[in-house]
């Protein structure tokens, strides 16, 4: 079940992202968090990579 939380908050995040882009229209204002998110989805696909190695 735990392997399976990594890739649910990555499609909330991109459901988040698309939804900042296209419906509210104010993504500039949130670039900070998209490069978080973008950092921490980066991480964790490294432990992952080196998990299922």
């Amino acid at each position: 079940m735990r392997a399976f939380v990594i890739p649910i908050l990555f499609v909330a995040y991109l459901i988040w992202i698309l939804y900042r882009a296209i419906i509210k229209r104010d993504l500039k204002q949130h670039f900070n968090d998209v490069y978080l998110g973008i950092f921490f989805f980066s991480i964790w696909a490294v432990i992952l990579y080196f998990i299922y190695k």
